[in-house]
């Protein structure tokens, strides 16, 4: 893999990461169409770290308050800030349960459907259709219990197929079930952070057991394009989120997903 083809899979998996037009489905299509062998697992790990980077400093105040409250509760922080950072750690375990079970009961199913680009289409139309569904939300400003959680959390787990969009399903799945939109944003984003880390935890496994691990430039500078073009699309997902328009993703995933069959 040269330094370029690097940086374009870097840029599209940071890109893609956070936009709802789903990474893993546009990562099987770039390297298709750049005619690039499939990322080897060191590869895999160093964006997925890159981007997880870029997650936790978006959200860095929300990270801390929420994944150290049952640390502070045991040090007898009672506060009510730190009760409600406390349930929503809780909602957030319960909401990671789904993609676990998954990851780890499909996991060979899983990798054998990253293989076929026609599969890729069919699901980045499904993602459209989501995207689309959330014209019909009804907001009403609510709470995320651990029943809105868990179901957010299966919008997460069957974003597992390679072109359903893990934040255009859970987003879609908090603002189709009242949560407002900030909320749906947040949360959607603050969820994935157990399950990017957990995936990249076992590659990172699978790396030691084959005695594999080795970064060169064209990694880190994967890692640079990724980190970077993450940021970037978190900060305009955040805008479009908020002002009504998340729907309007539907349009390219649909047209991406007809391309993918019909031409790839």
């Amino acid at each position: 893999m040269s330094s370029l083809e690097a940086f374009l899979l870097g840029l599209v998996q940071g890109l893609t990461e956070f936009l709802p037009i789903s990474s893993s489905g546009h990562l099987v299509i770039a390297e298709n169409l750049l005619g690039i062998e499939a990322a080897d697992l060191t590869f895999e790990v160093a964006v997925h770290f890159a981007t997880l980077i870029a997650v936790l400093i978006f959200f860095i105040r929300t990270v801390l308050s929420v994944f150290l409250s049952p640390v502070y509760y045991l040090a007898g922080n009672r506060s009510d800030e730190n009760s409600a950072s406390l349930r929503l750690f809780f909602v957030i375990v319960i909401g990671t349960i789904p993609a676990v079970i998954v990851g780890l009961l499909l996991k060979d199913q899983i990798e054998q459907a990253f293989a076929s680009t026609t599969l890729v289409g069919i699901m980045l139309i499904v993602t459209s259709a989501i995207l689309f569904s959330t014209r019909f939300a009804k907001f009403r400003s609510t709470q995320i219990d651990t029943k809105i959680g868990f179901l957010i959390g299966c919008a997460q787990a069957f974003a597992i197929l390679p072109g359903i969009s893990r934040s255009g399903s859970t987003i879609s799945a908090g603002l189709l079930t009242g949560v407002d939109r900030e909320r749906a944003f947040d949360f959607s984003f603050v969820l994935s952070i157990p399950a990017i880390f957990g995936a990249t935890l076992l590659t990172v496994k699978d790396l030691l057991e084959m005695e594999q691990i080795a970064i060169g430039m064209e990694y880190l500078i994967a890692m640079a394009a990724a980190f970077i073009s993450g940021y970037l699309s978190l900060i305009a997902l955040r805008k479009l989120v908020i002002g009504g328009k998340f729907h309007l993703f539907g349009v390219y995933t649909l047209i991406a997903g007809l391309i993918t069959i019909i031409f790839l």
